[in-house]
């Protein structure tokens, strides 16, 4: 109705405002007389008039206007806040089951009823399960920049506590990112920025904890890959052996490393 109303004002306006020159143009035409000053300076109020309802209906037609697109931006701005909450969140959903069950061993229904959403849930915002794996890998990617932005020392990345759940479920779920792109090469260009991630800043590490250049050496990146696959493979070992035989050995064997 605002709108209605606002349009039919400045129709009105405009409308006034045309009578007015009209009329106006007619009496110069005809000649000015004495009756016909008088009418003419009538309808000089009544332009002047016309023209300041036009310019005030049509300032008040723009403030509509800018309140309206305020408004729809508003609301745009909730939808993609909502949207990328729900992203993020059948994101941390597809972690969790693909660490459980494996990534070939879930299904995108699996992955629905973990966040709590409906399957066209997630394909509103998912083309596939290998979407799903895609926005994980963006998500370890983010987390490891944010991890290796604080420098931690080299045997704290590595020999995390062995009772730490996270570390295991966060191994296991790189094991399948790492699996699966070995068997799709044409996933690969996608999913080995994660790989090269993790490589590139432990090797980074290594390097700024030795006198000489701070970039990495080839020595500096061969330690890296050692020290990375010590780690990995103990938190494989530890849940199948049921002890924690392997943590312990992985972290002397990276005090080794480190010490040489």
């Amino acid at each position: 109705m605002a709108t209605k109303r606002d349009d039919d004002e400045l129709g009105s306006a405009t409308r006034a405002l045309s009578a007015a020159v009209v009329a106006l143009t007619r009496v110069v035409g005809q000649g000015v007389t004495e009756a016909g000053r008088e009418v003419g300076d009538d309808l000089v109020a009544a332009l002047r008039s016309a023209s300041q309802d036009l310019s005030e209906a049509s300032a008040k037609a723009a403030g509509q206007q800018a309140r309206r697109r305020a408004k729809r931006a508003d609301s745009q701005d909730k939808r993609q806040a909502r949207a990328a909450t729900t992203r993020a969140q059948l994101i941390a959903a597809a972690a969790t089951v693909f660490a459980e069950k494996g990534y070939e061993g879930s299904s995108v229904g699996d992955v629905a009823a973990e966040a709590g959403y409906t399957k066209g849930a997630v394909y509103a915002h998912f083309a596939s399960k290998e979407d799903l794996l895609l926005g994980i890998v963006e998500m370890m990617a983010c987390q490891d920049e944010a991890v290796f932005a604080d420098r931690p020392a080299v045997r704290d990345l590595l020999c995390p506590a062995s009772d730490d759940p996270e570390t295991l479920r966060r191994t296991l779920l790189a094991m399948e990112v790492y699996t699966y792109a070995v068997r799709h090469p044409d996933a690969q260009p996608h999913l080995a920025p994660l790989v090269a991630t993790t490589w590139d800043r432990t090797a980074e590490i290594l390097a700024a904890t030795r006198p000489g250049p701070p970039e990495p050496t080839q020595d500096d990146r061969d330690l890296a890959l050692a020290l990375l696959a010590v780690q990995t493979f103990a938190q494989i070992f530890g849940p199948v052996l049921g002890d924690d035989t392997a943590q312990e050995s992985a972290a002397r064997t990276i005090d080794r490393l480190l010490a040489d």
